[in-house]
């Protein structure tokens, strides 16, 4: 209770230090935290001019000020792209700590100071989910992505990048002494897409969590992965520097594993359900993907509502996941990281950028939206969000 306290101060301190020009019409127009806006499964949604649902509340409700957006690579065949809200003060001090995290570029500094991210996934079956996340980490600022995965999917992914490092050796007998050598050169890992769910790879996956630990990196767990957390728990409970990704049936299942509750799957999570299973998991940091994204780690919870699609196309999760590699790296490089912590900030900016970027992306594809039409837009948005005016 007395680090929320203490976290609630810093925000306010960071409302009356307001000066910038989002900062300015905030304080005129006399917004506060009670403006944060609900996501729109919990309330009457939206329609724009082309009868599309919009996810963000567009319309103005005569208490909010909307100012006009439009990407840098519209095309004659793009949709209308709305009106978009001001940012709430909420959304503007972790804006803020996010971008206190963000490594700026000089000429002098050297390759992989940036980050070293290390992806462990992908089979003769799944490749594109492990490709997705690793070039996602890429594109948000990575120096180097290994990717280490089975033997018949490294071939295919050779073919996807040439820029991503290929360890073809995860279901090979000399597999871990190849992960030994390029584990501690490693800056984060995420692990669990396509790795399947034998009792084989449930072994190996053990070990390299082990390993991981002992070197004390971040890492993302997402897809089969969070499969194997279900049935060990054990795996990450009260590793502090794990972060868990499940959308809303992947939290369903882990609800009723760990916690031994039943629940009916919802896009819109239960606060109090989220901060238990983090509890219950050490305080891990758990990201419910849904309508809003919700990031807790049972002691600090916060919500990201902003941007976002309703094409539900298939590896947004999985670009979030490389995403969120990057930010985490930032993060726990710096030397003192502000409350609620670099867990929860990473989450929070990585959510915020994949949201941004499906918003951008639907604006330009509508329902022809792909995750390499997300991927396009990260240089445009990261530096909308992070590497500028916070007005938006």
């Amino acid at each position: 209770m007395l680090k929320r306290a203490h976290y609630q101060q810093e925000i306010f301190q960071h409302l009356i230090k307001m000066t910038n020009t989002s900062d300015f019409i905030r304080k005129v127009l006399r917004e506060s935290f009670s403006d944060e806006t609900p996501c729109d499964m919990c309330k009457t949604k939206s329609t724009n001019n082309n009868n599309v649902v919009t996810v963000n509340g567009y319309h103005n409700d005569g208490n909010q000020v909307t100012s006009v957006s439009r990407s840098t690579t519209t095309s004659p065949n793009s949709l209308v792209v709305p009106n978009r809200p001001l940012i709430s003060a909420k959304e503007s001090f972790m804006m803020q700590r996010v971008k206190s995290t963000v490594p700026k570029l000089s000429m002098s500094m050297s390759k992989g100071v940036c980050g070293r991210i290390g992806i462990f996934g992908g089979c003769n079956t799944y490749t594109g989910a492990s490709y997705f996340s690793a070039i996602s980490a890429l594109k948000c600022g990575a120096d180097i992505v290994h990717m280490f995965c089975e033997k018949d999917a490294g071939p295919v992914l050779r073919m996807y990048s040439p820029e991503l490092i290929m360890h073809p050796t995860l279901d090979q007998e000399y597999g871990m002494v190849e992960i030994d050598a390029w584990l501690p050169k490693l800056d984060c890992v995420v692990l669990g897409h396509g790795l399947g769910r034998s009792q084989h790879m449930l072994a190996r996956i053990s070990i390299i969590l082990e390993k991981i630990k002992r070197l004390k990196l971040p890492i993302v767990i997402d897809g089969d992965g969070l499969w194997h957390v279900m049935v060990s728990p054990g795996i990450l409970k009260g590793y502090s520097r794990a972060v868990i990704t499940p959308n809303a049936e992947e939290f369903t299942q882990l609800v009723e594993g760990i916690l031994h509750k039943e629940i009916s799957k919802s896009v819109c999570p239960d606060v109090e359900l989220l901060e238990d299973l983090s509890k219950a998991l050490g305080n891990i940091t758990i990201i419910h993907k849904g309508a809003h994204d919700m990031i807790s780690n049972g002691y600090f919870t916060e919500d990201c509502h902003a941007g976002g699609s309703p094409r539900r196309c298939g590896g947004q999760g999985d670009i979030l996941a490389g995403m969120l590699a990057t930010f985490l790296h930032w993060a726990y490089s710096k030397e003192s990281c502000k409350e609620p912590g670099p867990s929860i900030i990473a989450g929070w900016g990585a959510c915020r950028l994949v949201r941004g970027c499906s918003e951008q992306g639907f604006n330009m594809e509508g329902r022809s939206l792909t995750a390499s039409d997300i991927v396009k837009q990260i240089h445009s948005e990261f530096t909308r969000l992070f590497e500028s005016e916070t007005f938006f």
